[in-house]
């Protein structure tokens, strides 16, 4: 595994691993910040600004994310927007046994591309 940094705020972590092929970005406890996009977006708007140049693809993990409120998903939504547009490669992994996270992230395959660069993955 390599480099690993951890980021913190209130009661939500992120882990970004950079590792040979992807950079992942684990999310961990409970997101109920008010404005997500003061904490979660500039660690995304980075890792996207890592993962390009080095043809790096990024994994999102929420599976291990006990709660997230909706605002959450904002920054979410605008990695994906930036990356289907440009030359990005996501995939966004949910657990989809829970139901909240189902209802949250399978509404997220319209980001979906053909050729297979941004992913939406349920898995239980």
């Amino acid at each position: 595994m390599g480099k690993v940094q951890t980021f913190t705020n209130n009661q939500l972590t992120i882990d970004v691993a950079d590792e040979e092929r992807t950079i992942t970005v684990h999310f961990l406890g409970k997101s109920i910040l008010r404005d997500p996009n003061e904490f979660v977006m500039p660690i995304l708007l980075r890792t996207l600004g890592e993962a390009i140049p080095a043809r790096k693809r990024i994994v999102m993990n929420f599976r291990d994310l006990a709660y997230m409120n909706s605002s959450t998903l904002t920054p979410v939504i605008k990695i994906l927007e930036r990356a289907r547009v440009g030359e990005g490669q996501v995939t966004v992994e949910y657990r989809k046994s829970l139901k909240w996270q189902d209802i949250s992230f399978s509404a997220l395959v319209i980001f979906q591309t053909p050729d297979g660069r941004i992913v939406i993955e349920g898995t239980d």
